[in-house]
């Protein structure tokens, strides 16, 4: 095994022996069982059992996503003075239940609103700050942390391979009120999980420097990341909610062929995102991303050219690259960027995902009825380019400040 092969495998390695490591693995490949089971059937379940239009159904995921922008980061921002996860990692878990299992039994559209913002406060973001605690606390493996990062992000891309094909064997022998009961038994099941294997002891001890150390207040930075990664993200949901069409309509291809595609890019994240991670190590997390960025900028300008169906599949593999950069080191990245505040650099990043979509609809929505399905994919190259631009003068925090 070459030097290189074995630096690589040993990074993988460590996520698998070290409990710490290993626990918030296995955490998050649940959660992306838990969040994968039910949120691709969401608009359906509310067009067919709430009787909802499409504007409502698609309406759902707002109060989900501001909820969860304005919740998560206080909550990050008391986090970081504290100098504990663990508290917020449990109540957030104990609020998706709670906030999930009625779901099963609702028929009112205004109760479901209310019950999905509750549930936009979730633990992912936690999950991320607590990982980078322990990396930080273990000296072995700050050399290692991209590997490290990108292996973790692995396990939800994982959950969330599966969870569609179990929503979907759910819904056929059970309904949607099954479905959102296993949604919620499984949040449970993270929920026992962390307080039975995240032990005490293994925290890292970081509550002693937080509240000293910490800045107070959200800093300029941050907001500049969270725009930034908004841009990213907003074409991400792009791409999810128009390559469907573009490959029915303009393609004149089948759903199963919708299927295949995005299974390809699941398959090949699960390769990419331990790889990029490594890649990002040896050649620096801020080159590595932004060589994502503009590699995504590339793939939406491809998209864009009426490409056979065969290049879309080439094109798909292609992204899971992109994705190993965008949603695994970019968040290494955003990390660096506030390293005296990491839960609110992870949640800053993260919740970008979650408030996306309603940029992409807002930015698309209305232009896809006026010029070709194909050429709105260059409002999402635009979208990149902006995104590479902001992301490539912010600058790191000098090593010393990581620890």
């Amino acid at each position: 095994m070459s030097k290189t092969e074995n630096s690589f495998v040993s990074g993988i390695k460590i996520v698998f022996t070290d409990r710490d490591f290993r626990t918030i693995f296995i955490s998050l490949f649940i959660i992306g069982l838990s969040v994968g089971g039910f949120m691709p059937y969401l608009t359906v379940w509310a067009t067919n059992t709430l009787h909802a239009t499409s504007f409502q159904a698609g309406f759902l995921f707002v109060p989900m996503s501001i909820i969860g922008l304005i919740v998560s980061f206080y909550l990050a921002s008391l986090s970081d003075k504290w100098g504990k996860r663990k508290p917020f990692i449990i109540w957030a878990l104990l609020i998706g239940t709670i906030s999930r299992v009625p779901l099963a039994f609702t028929h009112s559209y205004t109760i479901a609103l209310i019950l999905l913002a509750i549930g936009g406060f979730n633990a992912f973001s936690f999950f991320f700050a607590l990982l980078n605690d322990f990396i930080v606390k273990k000296q072995e493996s700050k050399s290692q942390a991209g590997t490290i990062t990108g292996t973790v992000r692995m396990a939800f891309s994982q959950g969330y391979i599966f969870g569609p094909m179990l929503g979907a064997l759910i819904i056929d022998h059970g309904g949607y009120t099954l479905l959102f009961l296993l949604s919620g038994l499984l949040s449970l099941a993270t929920l026992g999980w962390v307080l039975f294997a995240l032990k005490e002891d293994s925290m890292p001890q970081t509550s002693a420097h937080a509240s000293s150390k910490a800045p107070a207040g959200i800093p300029s930075v941050l907001i500049a990341v969270f725009v930034a990664a908004l841009f990213i993200f907003a074409g991400d949901s792009g791409r999810s909610m128009y390559l469907p069409l573009y490959i029915t309509d303009t393609l004149k291809q089948s759903v199963s062929i919708v299927g295949i595609l995005f299974t390809v890019t699941s398959v090949f994240e699960l390769v990419f995102m331990p790889l990029g991670g490594y890649f990002s190590d040896k050649i620096g997390v801020k080159r590595f991303f932004v060589i994502g960025i503009a590699c995504q900028v590339l793939y939406f300008v491809l998209t864009s050219l009426h490409l056979p169906l065969s290049g879309l599949i080439a094109l798909q593999v292609f992204y899971a690259f992109i994705l190993s950069a965008t949603m695994g080191v970019g968040m290494v990245y955003a990390q660096s960027l506030a390293p005296r505040q990491i839960g609110l650099a992870t949640t800053a990043y993260m919740t970008a995902i979650q408030t996306s979509a309603v940029v992409s609809s807002l930015a698309m929505g209305s232009l896809v009825s006026v010029i070709p399905l194909p050429s709105t994919f260059y409002i999402l190259a635009v979208f990149a380019v902006v995104s590479g631009v902001m992301f490539l003068f912010m600058k790191q925090k000098p090593a010393g400040e990581m620890s």
